[in-house]
């Protein structure tokens, strides 16, 4: 066979091998490997997945707040005042019977309440033609009352001092109808009253039967 010939085959046996390669005739290798080919011919297939947990490393569920228990009540802050020294001592006997600190203590509240017209005058004369001036303008002389202060002014009452809040609000009213400038003053006064910070319902459970198990009031008030 000459060298020529020789060629000439090979160059067709190739041919041949190439044809069928180019038509998926031949087996180049394992899915595998097939699968490596076309990813780095495609680059843009790939997904990055990060590690997988193991089954045990699985977050449990979250587990709610647990609501309070029904009619369970918050502590709060309350005092009993106007009670005799004996219902004092009881008071603080049988909160202390049950656990609960009480103390008694004497507080400024305000007790009465009274009409006055501000600011204070800095005479005497000056706060008696103001006065005459109210009369003037209808406020009865009987209701009319100058005090000096402490800081030696001069203070026009309008009103005696009154327990209820509510009296004095009207009489404000029908003062300032006549046009005189007037507010209320609260006149202070020491009370002497018991505080425990508990709730409303396990104070008047710990007091049952006394009768003053329900005259209680917030200590801010």
């Amino acid at each position: 066979m000459t060298t020529i010939r020789f060629l000439f085959i090979l160059f067709a046996l190739l041919n041949v091998l190439l044809f069928a390669a180019a038509r998926n005739w031949l087996d180049l290798g394992s899915s595998e490997g097939t699968g490596r080919i076309a990813v780095e011919l495609h680059p843009e297939h790939i997904k990055v997945l990060g590690p997988t947990p193991p089954p045990d490393a699985t977050p449990a569920p979250s587990v709610a707040a647990r609501p309070p228990e029904n009619g369970a009540a918050q502590a709060a802050c309350l005092a009993w005042s106007g009670l005799t020294a004996a219902q004092n001592s009881k008071l603080i006997s049988l909160f202390s019977a049950a656990g609960i600190r009480a103390t008694a203590k004497d507080v400024q509240v305000a007790a009465a309440w009274r009409v006055v017209r501000l600011p204070t005058m800095l005479t005497h004369e000056a706060a008696e033609i103001l006065a005459d001036n109210m009369i003037v303008l209808g406020v009865e002389r009987s209701s009319i009352k100058i005090e000096e202060t402490e800081d030696s002014k001069f203070l026009i009452v309008l009103s005696e001092p009154s327990r209820n809040k509510r009296d004095t609000e009207r009489h404000l009213a029908s003062v300032k109808a006549k046009g005189v400038d007037a507010s209320i003053e609260p006149l202070n006064a020491a009370e002497r009253r018991v505080e425990a910070a508990v709730s409303k319902e396990k104070a008047e459970t710990v007091l049952k039967g006394q009768p003053f198990a329900k005259r209680h009031k917030p200590c801010s008030a």
